[in-house]
C-alpha cells in the first residue's frame, strides 16, 4: 500500500467541503452529526473538521463516491486517506 501524503489528505478534505457547500441538505446533516458549526467551518479546515469530514463521508457511501468522482480519485484512495487520519478505523 502506498503512503498517503498530508497534502493529499488536505486535498480530499477540501473536496469534501466543496461537495457539502454544493449540497445544503447534506451540509445540514454533516453539521448535525458532527456538532461542527458553520462558524467553525468558516474559520478553516482544522484537524477536527478534517476528521469530521472524513468520518462523515466514509460512512455515507453515495456522498463519498460523489466526492471521489468530482475529485477524480478512487474510493480506495479516499479510504487510505481516511485511515491515515483514523488508524483505528
Amino acid at each position: 500500500m502506498s503512503l498517503v501524503s498530508e497534502s493529499f489528505v488536505d486535498e480530499i478534505a477540501n473536496a469534501c467541503l466543496s461537495h457539502l457547500v454544493s449540497e445544503p441538505d447534506l451540509l445540514g446533516q454533516f453539521m448535525a452529526e458532527t456538532g461542527i458549526s458553520a462558524d467553525e467551518i468558516r474559520l478553516g479546515v482544522d484537524d477536527q473538521i478534517k476528521t469530521g469530514l472524513f468520518d462523515f463521508f466514509a460512512h455515507n457511501e453515495p456522498a463519498m463516491l460523489a466526492v471521489c468522482a468530482n475529485a477524480q480519485i478512487s474510493s480506495e484512495q479516499f479510504m487510505r486517506a481516511y485511515y491515515k487520519l483514523n488508524p483505528g478505523g
